[in-house]
């Protein structure tokens, strides 16, 4: 491998501060090296040193030549009127080679023009330029800006300018790639297309990032850079946090021991001295003892999250919730139930829904109007708290200090200062703060309102690796309910008892991390409070507004002189109000169609409806198909069970399959006789019919066409009654096997007239 790249000895100086301190790296071909530190530690620093954009105090870096170098910034800024085409066509990597290309075919005659052009045709086929479109629109389509070519690049929102200069870079196809921050604003699917993309790329790699899954797949050594220093490790972050933490624990040992040796000789050596013996020797050895420095303490971020004093188990809970933007629609249908002890990971691609839900549970937007209508409730007593992605709670334009100490008080030097902010600090607005100090100023707010759910929408996003170990201790310390949209794989699988995921416009709550079963957001569980009864139905509200309307007419007809005349208009009043709402309520109630029991029997819908009186012996019952109350139906009068003209059979036998699927008991009990009860006919065309052959002990189904029968049946026409016995009618077939029924039954014909039914 050939390198591509070396410092050595760097030192960058701003005012009494050293960033860097003799730091000396080399990137190789093909070598991939991660940059590790906090926030303010020096990357950024010494990848603007190392590309030439900033000048070290001291040292020297060296790159080799022709060296060609992409590079990712934190911030990104382009001219007006340059659209996304624009820059990927000047981001075009062989466009020159193709140029110089076709000038050397002008005269191919010439023996070293020749030359010139095989040599240049052998390097542009090795790297296989006449592909580079296709590999740009792949990136364009990955990173989803396929959508933007048009569009004026300075039009385009933060995370969306962030994820075209990442394209611009990786279409580039350099020798060295510097990223600074590539993750920022990547979903978890762009996050792993980026990870196999940087692992397959031959060149070098110079990089930043907070996600430790991204560092942990594509670092293959790592520069940690602390107070200024550099220290060399193999692999990605767990490798070098585990490898530096031995390295600190060790050298606090040494140090211990080795002061706890130094002592120990001092003080023999006092006690020498004091007996006036001789201790030159004694001096000697002690004098000798190496001391080694133990490390300073790495600086903590405190965070901490306190929840409300609402006890409800359930604290918030919706359904039917769905979320259009003009045609296009965000949610459909969407369910879940919030807990106490919750921590929600809510991840998907970008664009899915995930800020759209969160804007519903925080009261910022609402859903659409639908059938069923919406629910979105949270209990009583319940705070709700939310950090956007943009601003985190803060407000714009207004002193850090100031808007703390304007919501808590004396509470705020301690708030700011667990969260890591100075006096320094104080003065700042939102708009002069990174993306990271904005993270932390909004979870430092958060901490003090005590809120019983927190919506927390990409707080991971410019979050140092020290301050995301931090919140993952505080979110797993509070005691409220926590929604977190993040694309932070660890921090996801660190902190989340529960998954969800938006897909298609659906919402649904995965299983486990990897797992592709679901289960749904909005289940009961044991423990949680009865749902809510119903509203009443239109004929339950009958029987309350009746009443009242027989009350007030009541009390119109009572003696004269009982009411006065302000007394008696009024009651007219109220009684005409009722009266209105009695008929409106009327119309709703007996509009719709009326029964007592639907059941699906394919391909038939069927309903039944009880008539006339059943406690006294003498009711009846009539099954119709619920699509075309036109054809037949099956009627039962107490004794005689009829169809009401001649029927299929097909549809003969899905009415009795329905009949049987249902829970209505329509008919009376009787102990079925021994030998043959009955059977039916759909008419006088002998069309097929069920019969029960019944014992004591049980009874099996026969099925029979008319003339095939072996034993005497009676003619066709109603089931008739056996004689000194009561016909048990559709109880009787409530006991029969309904799947047999559909099993059995001749096809449903194609025509006009299966279509009607």
């Amino acid at each position: 491998m050939s390198t591509l790249l070396s410092a050595e000895k760097v030192t960058v100086v701003y005012g009494e501060r050293t960033v860097l301190a003799d730091v000396s790296l080399s990137v190789q071909s093909g070598e991939r090296v991660a940059l590790l530190g906090r926030n303010g530690a020096g990357k950024t620093t010494l990848l603007r040193v190392l590309t030439g954009e900033q000048k070290a105090d001291e040292g020297e870096v060296w790159r080799a030549d022709g060296l060609r170098v992409a590079v990712l910034a934190q911030h990104h800024a382009w001219p007006p009127g340059r659209t996304v085409r624009d820059l990927v066509d000047a981001a075009h990597p062989y466009r020159e080679l193709e140029a110089e290309l076709l000038s050397l075919e002008a005269d191919l005659g010439d023996p070293a023009r020749l030359a010139a052009w095989t040599e240049l045709h052998a390097r542009l086929d090795a790297a296989e330029a006449y592909a580079w479109p296709s590999r740009a629109r792949r990136i364009l389509g990955t990173l989803d800006l396929t959508r933007f070519l048009t569009r004026e690049a300075a039009t385009l929102s933060g995370g969306e300018r962030t994820r075209l200069a990442l394209a611009l870079a990786l279409a580039r196809e350099p020798d060295l790639l510097v990223l600074d921050e590539p993750t920022n604003h990547l979903d978890i699917r762009m996050r792993e297309w980026l990870e196999g993309w940087l692992l397959a790329f031959r060149g070098g790699v110079l990089l930043t990032s907070h996600d430790r899954d991204f560092l942990d797949a594509v670092a293959t050594r790592s520069l940690w850079l602390d107070g200024g220093e550099a220290q060399d490790y193999a692999g990605g972050y767990s490798r070098a946090r585990a490898q530096r933490d031995l390295e600190r624990r060790t050298r606090t040992r040494a140090a211990r021991l080795s002061g706890q040796e130094a002592e120990r000789l001092q003080g023999s050596v006092d006690w020498l001295d004091q007996r006036g013996k001789r201790s030159r020797a004694l001096k000697t050895r002690a004098g000798r003892v190496q001391l080694t420095e133990a490390p300073l303490p790495e600086r903590q971020i405190r965070m901490r999250l306190l929840a409300g004093t609402a006890r409800a188990r359930v604290v918030a809970w919706g359904e039917h919730l769905s979320k259009s933007y003009g045609e296009r629609v965000i949610l459909q249908g969407a369910a879940f139930k919030l807990r106490q002890g919750d921590r929600v990971a809510l991840m998907g691609a970008n664009g899915t829904g995930k800020t759209t839900l969160m804007r519903l549970l925080a009261g910022a937007t609402f859903p659409d109007e639908t059938v069923p209508a919406p629910v979105l409730r949270v209990a009583s007593g319940v705070m709700v708290a939310s950090l956007d992605q943009t601003w985190h709670g803060l407000t714009p334009g207004e002193g850090l200090h100031a808007q703390f100490e304007r919501r808590f008080g004396r509470q705020t030097n301690a708030l700011l200062g667990r969260a890591g902010f100075t006096q320094a600090d104080w003065p700042k607005t939102p708009e002069q703060l990174s993306g990271g100090e904005r993270a932390r100023a909004g979870l430092a707010l958060v901490s003090g309102l005590r809120a019983d759910l927190l919506l927390l929408d990409e707080p991971t996003n410019h979050l140092d690796v020290e301050a995301l170990t931090a919140l993952e201790a505080a979110v797993h310390a509070y005691a409220g309910a926590v929604v977190i949209v993040t694309h932070d794989r660890r921090f996801a699988r660190e902190v989340a008892n529960r998954l969800w995921v938006i897909e298609d416009t659906a919402l649904r709550e995965v299983t486990g991390w990897g797992s592709r079963e679901y289960h749904d957001p909005a289940r009961q569980l044991a423990g949680d409070p009865p749902p809510p009864p119903p509203p009443p139905t239109p004929r339950q509200r009958l029987v309350r507004l009746e009443t009242q309307l027989a009350d007030v007419r009541r009390a119109l007809d009572g003696p004269p002189g009982s009411l006065t005349g302000r007394e008696e208009a009024r009651l007219r009043s109220q009684a005409q109000q009722l009266g209105h709402a009695l008929y409106a309520l009327y119309a709703e109630a007996f509009s719709a169609p009326q029964w007592d029991a639907q059941v699906r029997e394919p391909p038939l819908t069927v309903r039944a409806q009880r008539l006339g009186d059943w406690e006294g012996g003498t009711g009846g019952g009539m099954f119709w198909a619920a699509r075309d109350e036109g054809c037949p139906h099956l009627a039962w009068d107490g004794e005689t069970l009829r169809f009401s003209a001649p029927a299929p059979d097909w549809y003969g036998a899905a009415l009795l399959g329905g009949r049987s699927a249902s829970s209505l008991n329509i008919g009376t009990s009787a102990k079925p006789s021994s030998g043959r009860v009955g059977r039916f006919s759909s008419g006088e065309s002998g069309l097929n019919g069920w019969g029960w052959c019944g014992t004591e002990s049980g009874g099996e189904l026969a099925r029979w066409r008319r003339g095939e029968d072996p034993s005497p049946l009676p003619a066709a026409g109603p089931l008739p009654l056996v004689e000194g016995q009561k016909m048990p009618a559709l109880q009787l077939f409530s006991t029969l096997p309904s799947q047999k029924i559909v099993k059995r039954r001749t096809p449903r014909p194609s025509g006009a007239e299966g279509a009607r039914a």
